[in-house]
């Protein structure tokens, strides 16, 4: 399953500006509908929900940090980088 993460917009910077954290809906069903073959996009939560959130209340089921997300998927592609190297 490949899943397509929406890159930072305008909105994004400002709610980060504003200490706010927006989340990013997976498609997790995709999975068990079509397969390991399926390309899903995952959704960004609404402007207004993110804005209006507690800082510290959690994210809904489903719903990840979009920063968090895209640190993690930029240290393992380091990582593939740094292995492929040593190979």
């Amino acid at each position: 399953m490949t899943v397509k993460i929406p890159k930072p917009n305008f909105f994004d910077k400002l709610l980060k500006f504003l200490g706010k954290k927006r989340g990013v809906i997976v498609p997790t069903n995709a999975y068990e509908k079509y397969g390991q073959y399926v390309y899903a996009s995952c959704q960004r939560e609404s402007f207004w929900k993110a804005l209006f959130r507690s800082k510290s209340k959690p994210f809904p089921e489903n719903v990840f940090d979009l920063d968090t997300l895209r640190e993690k998927i930029k240290s393992s592609e380091r990582n593939n980088h740094q292995r492929e190297k040593l190979t």
